[in-house]
């Protein structure tokens, strides 16, 4: 059932497959790892020096699932961009962990992003949301 909430259907994304696979496989490698030194204790290993590895690192990243975003960003192509923002800002709460995250981290830096970031929108001289021009 489809969600009325922009910022709620946005958001809801999972994890990477990447992440996923690496989850699965770091808990796989630490299941054996233990299995391995219990089993060595279990057959007589002197204790003081067994030791249990540790669990290799698997950063967490998440997949969120942009195209209602980037579809409601181009439909705003050719309205002034104050009132884009606005609506933007009113679309999604700021005062929430997820509204935060896509207005600031994925919507904005496409309009007005630093120059290292790709900018898919750019507001004109005229002060009209346009759409960037490939190189």
């Amino acid at each position: 059932m489809a969600t009325k909430n922009l910022a709620r259907t946005v958001i809801e994304g999972g994890r990477t497959r990447f992440s996923k696979w690496g989850r699965r496989a770091s808990n796989g490698l630490q299941r054996s790892r233990v299995r391995r030194v219990s089993g060595a204790l279990v057959s007589g290993a002197d204790a003081d020096f067994t030791i249990y590895p540790a669990r290799k690192v698997v950063w967490r990243d998440f997949h969120d699932k942009l195209g209602p975003a980037k579809h409601w960003l181009a439909s705003q192509v050719g309205r002034p961009g104050n009132k884009a923002r606005s609506d933007l800002f009113a679309r999604f709460d700021v005062r929430t962990t997820p509204g935060r995250h896509i207005v600031f981290e994925h919507l904005l830096p496409e309009v007005a992003g630093p120059p290292r970031h790709r900018r898919d929108y750019l507001v004109d001289r005229l002060g009209i949301l346009r759409k960037a021009k490939r190189r």
